[in-house]
């Protein structure tokens, strides 16, 4: 759905248990929980619209009521929670040594074939809330999914949880030890940090053409002013007192100039916050593909990932920039696995 405002309130709708299905570019029909739409003070089948003057519809804008409402319920934090996903098909182990090598592909070294053996795999789908403000408020919410194991981000389950018959309750999932946590919540803000950047591009854009449009106003309505003064100083030749009270009328003309300038950045500067909303740890059957990276005497073993869902090897993560890379450069002395860009900037 390529409506922001929709867009959230889909994911919103979807995180609390309720149903939500787009009806074009400006629609969207919502089945909620009796709770939620209590707390919404809506009916639980609803028609939501950003265009305005649909009948049977509920009108929704970044500055409506309703929206503030949804806020509210966003700014609750959820949790994390678990769930295994069953896999009907056979996990295949054979043929990955060919793949291998089709796949992931070092640019200064050699990969080896070592094993592939099925294994269960975490995937951390993670929730992230924002709000912007500039001259204007918006809220938003944008969600990935990490690989745990790889910590690629963001990476693609396929239709893993499209079926509910298919989702197995996980009794006393792992926890995450002190050290994977600090490393996955490095991942969850740089991700969300560049998906939020990106679902805000356009609006930025707006906000710049906005800002510099101002800008341009006030500097044609002020040196107009200030070019008054020039003439009238130079056309009636005005001499001690007279000209010092034009001269005193420019430095206040450009001072004003200044501080409207100054109040302008401020309206349109943007203020983000963001906060983890919820994370949902999918337990899913995987094949993990044992490799051998070899950088001239350097040797290292790493694993690699094959989703059935998706019917792929998973990209490796690039140990500098954090970037998905399925062509890569190794590290001389420790076989690091390097993107082309990382390792461009690195030469």
């Amino acid at each position: 759905m390529s409506d922001p405002i929709l867009s959230t309130l889909s994911k919103l709708v979807s995180l609390h248990d309720g149903v939500a299905e787009p009806d074009g570019d400006h629609l969207l029909m919502v089945l909620l929980s009796d709770n939620i739409a209590k707390q919404l003070q809506l009916p639980e089948e609803v028609t939501l619209t950003t265009k305005a003057d649909v009948p049977h519809s509920v009108f929704v804008t970044y500055h409506s009521e309703l929206l503030s409402r949804f806020s509210h319920i966003l700014g609750n934090r959820g949790s994390v929670s678990a769930l295994g996903i069953n896999y009907d098909g056979y996990l295949k182990t054979s043929g990955f040594d060919k793949q291998i090598l089709q796949t992931l592909k070092p640019q200064n070294g050699l990969i080896h074939f070592l094993n592939a053996e099925p294994q269960t795999t975490r995937y951390l789908w993670c929730h992230v809330a924002y709000t912007a403000e500039a001259d204007e408020k918006r809220v938003g919410m944008v969600s990935f999914i990490i690989n745990e194991l790889t910590q690629v981000t963001p990476v693609d389950i396929g239709d893993a949880l499209f079926w509910d018959s298919d989702r197995l309750p996980v009794e006393n999932p792992e926890a995450f030890s002190s050290t994977s946590l600090q490393e996955i919540e490095s991942l969850i803000e740089r991700t969300s940090a560049q998906l939020v950047e990106s679902d805000l591009l356009n609006w930025r854009a707006k906000l710049a053409r906005a800002k510099a449009r101002d800008e341009d106003r006030l500097k044609t309505y002020y040196n107009t002013i200030s070019e008054e003064i020039h003439y009238r100083i130079q056309s009636r030749n005005l001499e001690s007192e007279n000209k010092q009270r034009e001269l005193a009328r420019l430095d206040a003309t450009i001072a004003e100039l200044e501080r409207k300038l100054a109040d302008l950045e401020q309206r349109y500067s943007l203020v983000v916050d963001a906060s983890l909303y919820s994370v949902m740890v999918i337990h899913l059957p995987t094949v993990h593909i044992k490799c051998e990276l070899v950088r001239k005497k350097t040797k290292r073993t790493i694993t690699a990932v094959w989703n059935p869902f998706t019917k792929v090897i998973e990209p490796l993560r690039c140990e500098l920039s954090g970037v998905p890379v399925y062509e890569f450069y190794l590290g001389d002395s420790d076989a690091k696995i390097i993107a082309p860009t990382a390792w461009n900037q690195k030469s």
